[in-house]
């Protein structure tokens, strides 16, 4: 609606009703010719009006708004001087706002000759508020003779869930054509009389469905007493595997304790349907079936024993725990997931005898329910059992309590892993690895340097992956390697994770060793230090004649990474590290690597260094991927210089894919 006539129909809100109505005619004949408009693409700004109109006028506390606007649609719909889509649209409002004042134009147009216009007035006596809509629907259904529109009326009332239609509807039952329809309306109704005369009817498919239906509208009214008759109606065996399943569910919310039994029964059963659908009751039926459930375990096929461990309350962990040595696996597998889901400090001996033991799948599931059971204890006993059990069973407890982030047991780890025993040892220090912080590492740095093992080490690499002032961290790293090259040496890996000035000395010191083994590992650190300063050192030993070519290639590796990744660093500076390595470099492997450094400087000096080996045969295909990205990286900087090294790259003929790119570049 546009604003001038919006702001209209706000100013009627003072006026009387016949104030409304004039108002509200006007409105609607003004929009009449453009609903009707031949052009149907045409009529959707009216549409769109008339729709605003309506829904501005059933607002709450506009009743007189509403009642005046509906009686003029009513009027107009009714019209046959009116053009069908004009009508058709008014009857559509009138579905969503249409009251008392509407059900005898409504009730008019339904029993018309217009196929689309009595289906629309149907539709809106479905939904209208008033009582003698009802009424309306009733008195066309008994009249009603062809089956389509008796399956539509039938359904209509069904959704008003008329009471005083039952008789009516019923009668339909025994035609093959509208029983579907008559028992899906009867369900709905969900009144006495209307469950009687599904009850009466012959069971099929439709009948079960309906009654299902009625119990649960019941239910859902409160009045759990008729639903559960109506379940247990449609339980009776005889039935259909789906009813009876459906029925089942239905009555475990209404009556929990008397479902027990049946649920029982039917996982005793055979039928996997049935009992699939126990086990959903039992899920619903809570803590009221549990006991019955547990009882009945020993004497359950496999299957339904694994599918009742999913339900089953704490109070049943004595069954579970002996379920857990079944000789059946799916009844183990499931009787331990049981555990992590409920158990408390009974159930964690048991898992914790299949985590340490080599047997496949039941050590991962035991090992993920340890990791989740939260029943009274279990964590007490968990941390008793990292402490005095078994090897095995005290390695298993330490990695459950690993896999929780126990933090608490974190001091009782540093002292596991001292001990002598390397299954505890190596459990102790992956705990570590996994969760330690920063209060555990000088204490673990003197470890692993007494230890001098790799899980050791990996685990303080860890740690100072976490640790917030990193270079502090390194000082006092520093201070225990600080005479003896050999432990340094041994620390390099957490070093390059830590950084810092002191540390880079250090590391720079060790890689000018004489032991070709610590030199060679004090490189490698460099190559992975966090910051570019390690840029400096790196370019030393590559220009060195005298560097080792391993050390060489080591710290040409490391260059290229920095100058990569240290997209802080100025483009000059990076530059010109990358050109000394290129000058430094010893075999054209290593110049094809410094080739994929100089493609992230976006400098137009690297463009010339990477346009004379488009030419070289030996570095033509690495040139090319350098090229085409330095020119695509340089556009945003220089773009007169990436155009020519796009031309250059492409003048190369190099590939298809680097030709595509090097023209993307040239449109630019």
């Amino acid at each position: 609606m546009n604003m001038k006539r919006l702001l209209f129909f706000l100013a009627l809100v003072s006026l009387t009703l016949a104030g409304y109505a004039a108002g509200y005619e006007q409105a609607v004949n003004d929009l009449i010719p453009k609903l009707a408009n031949p052009k149907v693409e045409d009529r959707y700004g009216a549409q769109m009006e008339l729709q605003d109109l309506a829904s501005h006028s059933s607002q709450p506390g506009r009743e007189a708004d509403r009642a005046a606007l509906g009686k003029i649609l009513a009027a107009n719909a009714a019209d046959p001087l009116i053009p069908q889509p004009a009508r058709v649209w008014m009857v559509r409002q009138l579905e969503y706002m249409g009251a008392g004042e509407a059900v005898a134009a409504l009730t008019s147009i339904m029993n018309g000759d217009d196929a689309e216009l009595r289906e629309c007035a149907r539709r809106a006596l479905e939904k209208n508020s008033a009582p003698a809509a009802s009424a309306s629907l009733r008195a066309a259904l008994e009249k009603e003779s062809d089956t389509a529109r008796k399956i539509g009326l039938i359904n209509a009332l069904g959704q008003r869930a008329d009471g005083e239609a039952v008789s009516l509807i019923a009668r339909h039952l025994s035609n093959t054509a509208t029983a579907g329809a008559a028992a899906q309306a009867l369900g709905m109704i969900a009144n006495p009389a209307a469950v009687d005369a599904l009850g009466a009817a012959s069971q099929n498919a439709a009948i079960n469905e309906a009654l299902i239906e009625a119990a649960n509208r019941l239910l859902a009214r409160g009045d759990a007493t008729a639903a559960k008759a109506v379940y247990r109606k449609t339980y009776a065996p005889g039935n259909t595997a789906s009813a009876r399943a459906a029925a089942l569910a239905g009555l475990a919310k209404a009556d929990p304790g008397g479902a027990a039994t049946l649920i029982g029964e039917a996982l005793a059963g055979n039928e996997p349907k049935l009992q699939n659908a126990a086990i959903l009751a039992a899920a619903s039926a809570g803590k009221e079936v549990s006991p019955t459930l547990a009882a009945l375990l020993p004497k359950l096929a496999p299957a339904a024993k694994a599918l009742v461990m999913q339900v089953l309350e704490p109070s049943a962990e004595k069954q579970v725990i002996e379920a857990a040595a079944d000789s059946d696996e799916r009844v183990r597998l499931a009787a331990m997931e049981a555990l992590g889901r409920m158990g408390s400090a009974a159930g964690v001996p048991v898992l914790l005898k299949v985590a340490a033991s080599d047997a496949r799948p039941d050590k991962a599931v035991a090992e993920g329910a340890l990791a989740r059971i939260s029943g009274a204890g279990a964590v007490a006993a968990l941390e008793q059992a990292a402490a005095s059990s078994e090897a095995a069973a005290r390695a298993a407890a330490i990695n459950a309590l690993a896999a929780r982030k126990h933090a608490t047991a974190l001091p009782a780890m540093l002292k596991y892993a001292g001990e002598p025993d390397a299954t505890v040892q190596k459990a102790a220090l992956a705990a570590l690895r996994q969760m330690g912080t920063e209060n555990e590492f000088d204490t673990l740095a003197k470890l692993a340097l007494q230890l001098k093992s790799s899980e050791a080490f990996a685990a303080l690499e860890a740690i100072a992956n976490r640790v917030k002032d990193k270079p502090a961290a390194a000082r006092r790293l520093l201070t225990l390697g600080a005479t003896d090259d050999q432990a340094l040496g041994s620390l390099l890996d957490v070093l390059s994770v830590l950084g810092g000035n002191e540390a880079l000395a250090a590391v720079s010191r060790l890689a000018a060793s004489s032991n070709a083994e610590i030199q060679q590992n004090a490189v490698r650190a460099l190559g992975n230090w966090p910051d570019y300063a390690a840029t400096k050192t790196l370019l030393d030993i590559a220009a060195n004649p005298k560097t080792e070519p391993t050390s060489c290639i080591l710290a040409i590796q490391g260059i290229v990474r920095l100058v990569k990744s240290a997209e802080n660093v100025p483009a000059q500076t990076r530059l010109d590290a990358a050109l000394a390595a290129m000058g430094a470099a010893r075999r054209d492997e290593e110049k094809k690597l410094v080739l994929s450094a100089l493609a992230t400087v976006p400098d137009a000096k690297a463009a010339a260094v990477i346009k004379p080996m488009l030419s070289d045969a030996k570095f033509q295909a690495e040139a090319g991927l350098a090229g085409v990205a330095l020119a695509e990286l340089l556009l945003s900087t220089d773009k007169a210089a990436a155009k020519e090294l796009a031309q250059a790259v492409k003048a190369a003929g190099l590939s298809r894919e680097i030709t595509r790119r090097a023209n993307s570049v040239l449109n630019k």
